[in-house]
């Protein structure tokens, strides 16, 4: 249900709903709102409203803005709208998880996709997405290395999709780094190869290879402790 304020002290504007997360701690909230200002004329399509919210986290307590953004609509003779959310800022950036058996097989995958995630958080998506192809190529690389030191050079100096193909063992594992991989892809060539997919299917496929790797890198462990 769209809720109602007025910004700079004038007539209320209609906005669809609060932030539900807070974009400095990430907690979920109801936000207290303190203020609220636009950049336009309200009734004029595509004018900004910002609102001054507060988190209401106890360990947090942080100000942050909500912007919405005017979208008009024809409903009989008459244009209604109302103001619909776009985001929250500024955000503050939470790094990922990795599991330490991921990290310990590869600190340099650690390293990247907490930078490409870094990269995505501040809305820099045409380069996050290469650092998510290339922290891909480090954790398969690396892991293979891993199973097979014999054979380093010849995994480090291969394209990544030989490595997946030749040196994959784990089905589910291979399944994920294979669709991972052209996801990758597409987000350093000119052409899009997979138009209904996007950066979240990448960070996705990204984080079940991270699964199939732990748990591959825990059975090894187990069975070399346990027989």
């Amino acid at each position: 249900m769209p809720s109602n304020i007025n910004p700079d002290g004038g007539n209320n504007v209609e906005y669809d709903f609060p932030p539900d997360i807070c974009p400095q701690c990430h907690h979920a909230l109801n936000p207290k709102v303190l203020e609220a200002t636009l950049n336009g004329n309200s009734s004029s399509n595509g004018t900004l409203l910002e609102i001054a919210f507060k988190c209401t986290h106890r360990s947090c307590q942080s100000m942050f803005i909500g912007q919405y953004e005017r979208r008009l609509t024809q409903s009989g003779g008459a244009k209604v709208g109302v103001f619909h959310f776009k985001q929250s800022i500024p955000q503050k950036y939470l790094a990922p998880k990795i599991p330490p058996e991921v990290e310990e097989i590869s600190a340099s995958f650690k390293a990247i996709y907490e930078q490409a995630c870094a990269a995505e958080t501040f809305q820099l998506n045409e380069i996050a997405g290469v650092g998510y192809r290339k922290a891909l190529e480090f954790l398969i690389k690396d892991y293979c290395i891993h199973k097979k030191p014999e054979q380093e050079e010849s995994i480090k100096t291969s394209l990544l999709g030989a490595v997946i193909n030749n040196h994959v063992e784990d089905v589910n594992l291979k399944t994920c780094a294979q669709r991972a991989a052209w996801l990758g892809n597409d987000e350093t060539h000119y052409v899009r190869k997979w138009e209904n997919k996007d950066i979240k299917d990448l960070k996705t496929l990204i984080e079940l290879s991270c699964v199939w790797v732990r748990s591959s890198v825990l059975t090894e462990k187990y069975l070399a402790e346990m027989g």
